[in-house]
Formats: C-alpha cells, sequence, structure tokens
C-alpha cells in the first residue's frame, strides 16, 4: 500500500459546498499511513448529479494506478455510488462513506419542499439524494462510517438519533457494509482520529 506501493492510490471526494480544502486534515493522515493520496473536485451545487459521475470516471480512467481507493464523504459518497451504477474502471480497489445518507435525508427531504430549501440544495443534491437516488454500491469491499454527536440542524427537521448534527445513522447504512459508529458531528468526522485509524485498517487490510 501507499508507498509500499506506488500502484494504489487514495482518492478524496467531497461533500455538498465543499471543494476538498476540509478533506486535507484526512489526507495528510492517510499520507502518514504510507498512502498516496489525491483529490476530486467537482461542482456539488451547479450542474447534475450525472455530470459528477462522469466526472469522477473520466479522472479515474486518466490515473495509472493499478489500483485506486475511494473515500467520500456525504454528497461524495452519493456520486459515487451513481458512477458505480454504470459500473466502475477496472482499477477501483475498496470505498469509504463517511456520513453519506445511502438511504435517503429526511433533512435533505424537508429542505426539498421549500424554494429556499432547494436553492440550499442545489440539482445535484436533489436529485442524488431526494428525488433520484443511485442504489447504494453492492458487491464490493464498503466501510460506512457514521457519526453520533448531533450538532447541526437535525434536531429541527426531525432527524432520527443517533445522528451527525445532518445525516441519521440509519440513513448511513448500507447492507452487507462495515460500519464504524464515531463519537462526532457530520464535520467532524473528517477530523476523527478513530475514523482515521479505521480507515487506513480498512484499505490496508
Amino acid at each position: 500500500m501507499g508507498r509500499n506501493n506506488p500502484a494504489e492510490l487514495v482518492i478524496l471526494v467531497h461533500g455538498l459546498w465543499l471543494n476538498g480544502i476540509e478533506l486535507r486534515c484526512l489526507g495528510r493522515r492517510l499520507e502518514r499511513c504510507g498512502f498516496s493520496v489525491c483529490y476530486f473536485r467537482y461542482c456539488s451545487w451547479r450542474g447534475t448529479l450525472e455530470q459528477a459521475a462522469s466526472a469522477l470516471r473520466r479522472f479515474l480512467e486518466q490515473r495509472k494506478e493499478t489500483r485506486i481507493h475511494l473515500v467520500g464523504h456525504s454528497l461524495g459518497g452519493i456520486v459515487i455510488a451513481r458512477m458505480l451504477e454504470e459500473g466502475g474502471p477496472n482499477n477501483q480497489g475498496r470505498i469509504v462513506l463517511i456520513g453519506s445518507p445511502q438511504m435517503g435525508s429526511r433533512l435533505a427531504a424537508a429542505l426539498e419542499g421549500y424554494r429556499i430549501g432547494r436553492f440550499i440544495l442545489g440539482p445535484v443534491a436533489g436529485e442524488g439524494i431526494v428525488r433520484n437516488r443511485p442504489a447504494p454500491p453492492a458487491g464490493r469491499e464498503l466501510l460506512v462510517i457514521a457519526g453520533t454527536l448531533s450538532f447541526g440542524f437535525a434536531r429541527f427537521f426531525g432527524v432520527t438519533s443517533p445522528n451527525d448534527g445532518t445525516v441519521a445513522v440509519a440513513e448511513t447504512t448500507v447492507p452487507g457494509a462495515r460500519q464504524l459508529l464515531v463519537r462526532a458531528s457530520h464535520m467532524g468526522m473528517l477530523f476523527s482520529r478513530t475514523a482515521v485509524a479505521d480507515i487506513c485498517r480498512f484499505l490496508a487490510n
């Protein structure tokens, strides 16, 4: 893996309204575990989910590494799932989803009912989480990480407990996947030492 095996790479995919800068701490820690890391950026608020998924597929196809692991935070995990629906590249390795609402989101569904809410979500999240959610990744080595520190707007929208303040644990669950619960908020999981240690073990083994 990583420096011992330069043919492997970890690609980090950011969430809604973000650009990957928030993933740098996680990326540096993965590098200290011995992995090579790079970041995929996409327009998370404009465009369509299909455009984001197609851009990710092209990004993977351009890489020369023989095995690529994918780590998606929140909406980033939905983009990964949509790409996989149409078949991922042959060099794809393991997948990690962090706070990704693979089973839908009560918060997103509530926002979708208001004009300002639809503006906040944007077309990518509106389609991928509420209206036309892709099937969760199946038949793949998959780790799901969910937060249990409810710090956010979840309490105002009746999101089921436990939750990370944005997404309920139940909304992240993928049948057959390994699941890790961490005492952290939706964004806090990206800085959790417990989470990164488990990600390193999962990708390495």
